[in-house]
């Protein structure tokens, strides 16, 4: 029977059969094959372990039984059941490096073990000889038995001369100095010994040095004891420019289960964490001095370092950090070292192996998870990030064309003399605050509108800095003055000064908003600066030059001719049956002059009901908190033109603008009105306290009742007493 037959008959795995086997074999014949397995003069490698567990001993066996039927098996068996204690020591300690290629493998002691013989004491003394030449320095009789008694001297001597030599030469060239310690590891992995702990190299992924870790872990890995244990962890962490096989992938493999591939992996990951074999040792001090697995947290438990923390996902992959935490750079390492390897599977072995405790490793390898999936919710941000500034740049290029410039453009003030002059944070659910990545601050909005435009000017790039509320410019209107305060004033990378007005396209035409913008239109030609309204993606002067039908335009002009003001269902009515947009409205508003007013809804033609004075140049850069003040072509406005005749004391004087009386119902009522007197007035009210429209209908008031009605009822009537 094969190997396979013999697990199916028992009920075992290959491996249980294969390991059964190997105790039937004596130690001398064991120890023999291993070493003749880790020769690459004999071509053997890790793959050959999978055949020496098993079939090699089946093959054995049946060679030895056949010449010998009397093999005592039994007694055999019986002595193995446990290793001498030396065997074992000498495992734990680890082979001797293997000799060159085309070279018989030298016999030597392990590390640990006195050098023995004429013919050992020759390859010590030819170490000693090539360190002695190779620096130019001759040690003193005293001296040179201490030299050749330290076991580094043991394991260089086991290496073949020519690689010894080229290492030697190496170094010294390089270094100007021949630490036994470098030498051997420079024999081992050639270059290793360069790398130091500094961290910059592996955050900014330098390809030496990962290649130099890389060779490092494999020859650490290659120094394992045992072929099985060692084939195992080069399978699962990939180091033989392979992708990192499954415990079922591996167990297959060796005809074991994956929980024993477990097993094993751990016994061989626990055990490169106390061996003395160079190349093991030489990697775990990297690893220490890498990841800091020893730092203790921070009281309030977030990881430790100067650095910006790598759990607010501020950070994107490969990006350099000063000075990361333990679990930031364990995560670094795993994608230098074993790249094959799952990130928390990955982060565990490196961990373990600079020293950490079991529970200690598996909290960072699970910290290293946790980093590594916020790194990339940071990295795909940032690419969001790109694809909107590049939005915004192409939004902005087509806002500012639709900027209106009034002469030689002017820089906008300083970024230090800028402030909110007004306080817009209020309960109304519409206005709010967000936080500006170009400005490193909170930026207050007044409505959803206002916010979409500061995400604008957050991103686009020709953007230098804006600031929002940053003047206060009076203006008249409704006979009362009042302030106004502009919603942005944006500075350009370029030099220039805008004034952005943030209103809805409709609400432009409104008469507070013509005048607010009459206000600050002023204010632009003093300065210098450009001035545009907009929504974010919609300006006035599109709005301006919005196409509408010739025919609304003439009713809406007819109806306004012969009643004056109009309602809303006046406005409807006079449209009849064409259609009538809010947009087509505010665009007949802005071109022919009319007052647009809401709460309650009048549509007034002519003039405009007030006119903000114009502005004179607004105070210093400061306090921004420009006075109102007639322009200087403007006459005063308690003086007569140059031109007009002297007043006429007994005629009554005109009304001021916003002031002359507005009728308050234009159409014509088919009874005679009755101007009642404010005593009738107040009897006529209701049980619930108002009027009905009949009763202001009969009084000549419109419905719904505009403001101050009463009080004009009232001077009627006094007037015609």
């Amino acid at each position: 029977m094969d190997l396979s037959e013999l697990a199916g008959r028992h009920g075992r795995t290959t491996g249980a059969i294969g390991a059964r086997l190997a105790r039937l074999v004596p130690e001398a014949e064991l120890v023999e094959a291993e070493l003749v397995e880790d020769s690459p003069a004999s071509g053997g490698g890790p793959a050959s372990g999978v055949a020496l567990v098993g079939s090699a001993e089946l093959e054995w066996l049946r060679a030895r039984l056949a010449a010998d039927p009397d093999y005592p098996w039994r007694s055999v068996f019986d002595a193995r059941r446990r290793p001498p204690r030396g065997l074992r020591r000498r495992r734990a300690a680890g082979h001797a490096p293997a000799a060159a290629p085309g070279e018989p493998a030298p016999a030597g002691p392990t590390r640990g073990e006195p050098a023995a013989g004429p013919q050992w004491s020759a390859r010590l003394d030819d170490v000693r000889a090539e360190w002695e030449r190779t620096i130019g320095h001759q040690l003193r009789a005293e001296r040179r038995a201490e030299f050749l008694a330290r076991p580094v001297v043991a394991d260089l001597a086991v290496v073949a001369a020519p690689l010894r030599q080229a290492a030697a030469r190496r170094l010294w060239e390089g270094e100007a100095r021949l630490l036994l310690d470098d030498w051997l590891l420079e024999c081992l992995c050639p270059g290793a010994s360069r790398l130091t702990t500094d961290w910059a190299p592996i955050a900014e992924r330098d390809p030496d040095t990962v290649l130099l870790l890389r060779e490092l872990a494999a020859a650490a890995a290659a120094e394992i004891p045992a072929g099985r244990s060692r084939e195992i962890v080069c399978r699962r962490l990939g180091l033989h420019d392979g992708p990192a096989e499954s415990l079922a992938a591996v167990g297959e493999a060796f005809g074991i289960s994956g929980e024993r591939v477990r097993q094993l992996q751990v016994k061989a990951v626990r055990g490169m964490a106390s061996t003395a074999a160079p190349a093991t040792r030489s990697l775990r001090t990297l690893l220490a001095g890498l990841s800091r697995v020893d730092d203790p947290p921070c009281p309030d438990g977030s990881p430790a370092g100067d650095g910006p923390d790598p759990l607010d996902g501020s950070r994107t992959a490969g990006a350099a950090v000063a000075d990361p935490p333990a679990s930031a750079r364990l995560l670094d390492l795993a994608e230098v070292l074993l790249p094959a390897v799952p990130v928390r599977q990955a982060a565990l072995v490196i961990a373990q192996l600079a020293g950490a405790r079991k529970l200690r490793a598996e909290n960072l390898a699970a910290e290293a998870v946790t980093v590594r999936a916020l790194r990339h919710d940071a990295a795909r941000r940032e690419l969001s990030r790109q694809g909107r500034i590049e939005r915004a740049a192409r939004r902005w290029a087509a806002l500012e064309a639709e900027v209106s410039w009034f002469g030689a453009p002017q820089p906008a003030p300083p970024r230090g003399e800028l402030a909110a002059l007004r306080d817009t944070a209020g309960e109304d659910g519409r206005s709010g605050s967000w936080r500006c990545p170009k400005l490193g601050r909170e930026v207050a909005y007044e409505s959803e509108t206002e916010w979409r435009v500061v995400q604008l000017l957050s991103f686009a790039p020709q953007i230098a800095y804006y600031q929002e509320q940053p003047l206060a410019i009076g203006y008249d209107f409704d006979g009362r003055r009042r302030t106004y305060y502009p919603d942005l004033l944006v500075a350009t990378t370029d030099g220039r000064c805008v004034l952005i007005e943030v209103k809805p396209v409709y609400e432009m035409a409104t008469a507070v908003n013509v005048a607010k913008y009459r206000a600050v239109e002023a204010l632009c030609r003093s300065r210098g600066w450009g001035l545009v309204a907009t929504d974010g993606w919609r300006t006035r002067r599109l709005l301006e030059d919005r196409p509408v039908d010739g025919r609304l335009e003439a009713a809406l002009d007819e109806a306004l001719a012969r009643g004056g003001e109009l309602t809303w269902h006046q406005v409807r009515a006079a449209a009849g049956a064409l259609p009538l947009k809010s947009l087509d409205l505010a665009a007949l508003v802005l071109r022919r002059g009319w007052v647009w007013r809401t709460h309650p809804y009048r549509l007034r033609g002519g003039a405009p009901a007030s006119i903000p004075a114009p502005l004179s140049d607004p105070a210093p850069a400061s306090d921004f908190t420009p006075v109102s003040a007639p322009a200087p072509d403007a006459p005063a406005p308690d003086a007569p033109a140059p031109d007009a005749p002297a007043p006429d004391a007994s005629a009554p004087s005109p009304p001021s603008p916003g002031t002359e009386p507005i009728p308050l119902f234009p159409e014509v009522s088919p009874q005679p009105r009755v101007v009642p007197s404010p005593a009738e007035v107040e009897a006529a009210r209701t049980a619930a306290g108002g009027w009905t429209r009949a009763q202001l209908a009969a009084w000549g008031v419109a419905w719904p009742a505009p403001k101050g009605w009463k009080q004009r009822l009232a001077q009627e009537w006094a007037a015609g007493r």
